[in-house]
């Protein structure tokens, strides 16, 4: 029934996210993007016991009966359609295509006409769009995967699908006897109810982890709360390895290790090429069948950049001066599909982890390690098997031939045989870019700390060739990424943390902000070109099949909300029209204003109503949504990371079905693509969640041994009895609760004129300040701290406003 009516456009599809807090509202964005504000679910009623990332069929309320208020929930569908008036909608500008715009075409040369929304009301102010109202009819119960957990051959495909919390316990105190609650990490989920034979000692209340299944469809209608079944302990809170384990089941992460059939079906996959390495370590070289068919890169002067610790190097470039004055570039990619074949276990077993999870003090690789460290990585002076891209571009970044006309040959792809012949990191290609190392000098003269033996060229290739490659390539990407940003590419870069841990592997030493250098965005230009192109050629080859990867406008009222406080805050007018227009008032920002620190809280601002990037099957969703909006291109997708992104082997699949002109006998339908997807959307958030918990964990154990006193603090957000602060040190925002600072002062909530919330702060000991008004923008000195509490988290102690 509600597929019909979905069908209809009757009912909105999407995913629900409720409000951290208690009786939070909720929002759900339309999975068709017909609306430009998001749909509010006022009231718990009207969610109708759906949870938050639970995915929900919604019901528009009229709006006369908005207006009222509460509207009786039912779980039967009402017959009437639902009003879709004009406007309710958004409206709909004159279009042009991407084509038609000079810019667009010197940087990306798009050769699929595709319309192009101008900017207007679907991306800039919405007072004459109406928010519209809802509720929840119908929650999708979860499709489940075989796993190394749970083989589909155990029968679990016959339990009812469940979802796994992991929180703490709450007693609640009764005549007839305690009860429990569990009380989730995730502050989005309600309390749920645990069965009556959940017993816990008060220390284990307060220092232990539990987990807990809840049944999809448990939570009858005449219960106030959700009930769990299944409560098991997990371990203590603020140990890393107990805490690890709860963040990856909490997650779904907790992938565990490949089972037998898995390992067999990989080694079955790279035995021909074994070899036993001088070290008596296993290596892998093609075998003479394998070469066949494929193009002979194994002279060019390629190599690697990647993170010092990297071990799956699944990309290699390389760059040549053409005759013309253009450069050719080649990105060559592992060949992970050679070895992973469609429908076998090792396959299935990469589609259900979709993704390699990266933490602070481990990896779950989403590929045994015989592939993704070994016979994939293309790891320097050994052969590989590559899935490569080559083409021809200007010095000045532009890839629009200086003709005017495609050539033939300004773009190839084809499946490849290559010789790395270095394996750089990011800080050696940096120190080669600053021209630190290579400038003349002897190799046995260099600086092995700017450029490590074990990082330079061997063979026939010299250390100023390729110091001289990266040069060249830095240059072109340097000119590339000022056209990109001409051309509209928004890049909102927050701080991202980076740990070193003492021998144990557990104990944080050292945590410092990770350095993105120039040498990081020059890798980072030609993965992004490579699979711009890898994309065309699958939209003009492959159809309705081709797995894109879009990413949507912003939510239109959290951007809206930064654009008032910036206003309000540092009288300064940001222009969220489009992605454009967004970049270049952070740009001017970044001119006119003298604080640094202003520029980083707006950035922070800004991040939290972007909407995450989505892969999707082209043939599901209209080609002008298409579009990826942050880098402002028509089109986009993943093929530069198979070894980790279960994505991108789809890719090269159909990649290569489309050179061999076999994309009608393709293992997948356009539905298995897009059910692929969405899949791997869910895999992917889980991933990022499960990274950006364990380093709030590691974060936290960190200042539990080193607390950061005196620590500057920008307030950007004020509720009323909390407010969020940015501190620059940590890279990351805390909520700091008033009530936890009773003893030393009073507060008292109130609105300004303008409507904005604010607090104000009155200290009870004389001496020092006296009071301080919080509001957005507010500078304050806070100590840094670890939760005493679990679930661990990160602490701040108020010690009064900042003196500069």
């Amino acid at each position: 029934d509600c597929l019909a009516l979905y069908a209809k456009k009757q009912l909105v599809r999407g995913k629900l996210r409720v409000l951290p807090q208690k009786a939070g509202k909720a929002f759900v964005t339309s999975d068709r993007g017909e609306f430009v504000k998001d749909i509010l679910i006022e009231t718990t009623l009207q969610q109708n016991r759906a949870l938050d990332g639970d995915a929900v069929f919604v019901e528009l309320l009229p709006q006369e009966e908005e207006e009222e208020g509460i509207v009786e929930v039912t779980q039967v569908l009402l017959n009437t359609s639902i009003s879709t008036n004009d406007e309710e909608k958004a409206p709909v500008p004159p279009t042009t295509t991407w084509q038609e715009d000079s810019l667009q075409r010197r940087l990306w040369d798009p050769q699929v006409a595709i319309s192009k929304l101008p900017d207007g009301p679907r991306q800039g102010t919405l007072e004459t769009t109406i928010q519209r109202k809802g509720q929840v009819v119908h929650v999708v119960v979860p499709k489940q995967l075989p796993s190394e957990l749970q083989p589909a051959d155990q029968g679990f495909l016959q339990r009812a699908p469940h979802r796994t919390i992991v929180g703490r316990l709450n007693r609640m105190k009764r005549k007839n006897g305690d009860f429990f609650f569990l009380q989730p990490n995730n502050k989005s989920l309600p309390q749920f109810v645990c069965p009556p034979n959940v017993t816990a000692t008060k220390q284990e209340e307060q220092e232990c982890l539990y987990k807990a299944e809840y049944v999809h469809g448990s939570w009858k209608e005449a219960d106030a709360k959700p009930p769990c079944i299944n409560v098991q302990k997990m371990g203590m809170s603020c140990n890393v390895e107990d805490e690890t384990q709860a963040l990856l089941v909490e997650f779904d992460v907790d992938h565990g290790d490949f089972l037998a059939p898995v390992l067999k079906n990989v080694d079955e996959a790279v035995q021909s090429g074994m070899e036993m390495q001088p070290n008596q370590e296993f290596g892998w070289r093609p075998t003479p069948e394998m070469y066949k068919g494929r193009r002979d890169f194994r002279q060019e002067r390629i190599f690697t950049i990647d993170p010092t610790t990297a071990k799956d190097l699944d990309d290699a470039l390389h760059v040549k001066a053409l005759p013309d004055g253009r450069v050719e570039i080649g990105v060559h990619i592992a060949d992970v599909s050679h070895f992973v074949k469609p429908g076998t276990a090792v396959d299935e077993e990469a589609m259900r982890r979709a993704t390699t999870v990266y933490l602070v003090d481990r990896t779950v690789p989403m590929l045994p390690r015989p592939l993704c460290e070994i016979a994939c990585s293309l790891n320097e002076n050994v052969e590989r098997l590559a899935f490569s891209c080559v083409w021809r571009m200007n010095m000045d970044g532009s890839v629009e031939s200086p003709s005017g006309k495609k050539q033939d040959d300004d773009v190839w792809y084809g499946k490849s045989v290559i010789k790395s012949c270095a394996r750089l990191d990011y800080a050696t290609a940096q120190n080669i870019i600053d021209g630190q190392v290579a400038t003349g000098e002897q190799a046995h003269e260099m600086d092995d700390s700017s450029w490590p033996t074990s990082r330079r060229p061997s063979g026939k290739h010299t250390v100023d060739e390729v110091a001289a490659d990266v040069r060249l390539m830095h240059k072109v990407a340097q000119a590339r990424r000022r056209l990109r940003f001409q051309n509209g590419a928004l890049a909102l870069n927050g701080i991202k943390l980076a740990f070193q841990l003492e021998e144990d592997g557990e104990t944080p030493m050292l945590c410092a902000p990770y350095p993105i250098r120039d040498s990081n965005r020059l890798v980072e230009e030609y993965m992004l070109l490579a699979n711009y192109f890898v994309a065309q050629r699958l939209i003009t080859h492959a159809g309705g099949f081709a797995l894109l990867r879009h990413h949507p406008p912003p939510l239109m009222d959290g951007i809206e909300q930064v654009v008032s406080v910036a206003k309000e805050g540092i009288g300064f007018d940001i222009d969220p029209t489009s992605s454009r227009s967004l970049q270049a008032s952070l740009s001017r920002l970044g001119r006119e204003c003298d604080d640094e620190l202003v520029m980083q809280c707006v950035t922070e601002m800004l991040m939290t109503p972007m909407k995450p990037a989505e892969y999707m099957a082209a043939g599901s969703m209209e080609p002008e949504l298409w579009r990826h909006f942050a880098l402002n291109i028509p089109f986009y997708t993943h093929f530069t990371s198979p070894i980790r992104r279960y994505p991108d082997v789809i890719v090269h699949r159909l990649l290569q079905a489309t050179l061999d002109d076999d994309v009608h006998t393709f293992s997948m339908d356009q539905a298995a693509v897009q059910s692929v997807s969405d899949h791997c959307n869910e895999k992917k958030m889980a991933s990022k969640k499960a990274q950006d918990r364990s380093d709030r964990v590691f974060l936290a154990l960190y200042l539990r041994r080193k607390p950061m006193k005196g620590q500057l603090g920008v307030v950007l957000s004020v509720g009323e009895k909390t407010f969020s602060v940015f501190v620059p040190a940590l890279g990351c925002s805390v909520k700091l609760f008033l009530d936890e600072h009773k003893d030393m002062l009073t507060f008292e909530s109130y609105s300004a004129k303008n409507g904005e919330r604010r607090i104000r702060l009155q200290r009870k000991s004389s001496g020092g300040w006296s009071s301080i008004d919080i509001k957005v923008f507010t500078k304050l000195s806070v100590t840094c701290l670890c939760k005493e509490k679990p679930p661990i988290d990160v602490r701040l102690k108020l010690e009064g406003p900042w003196t500069e």
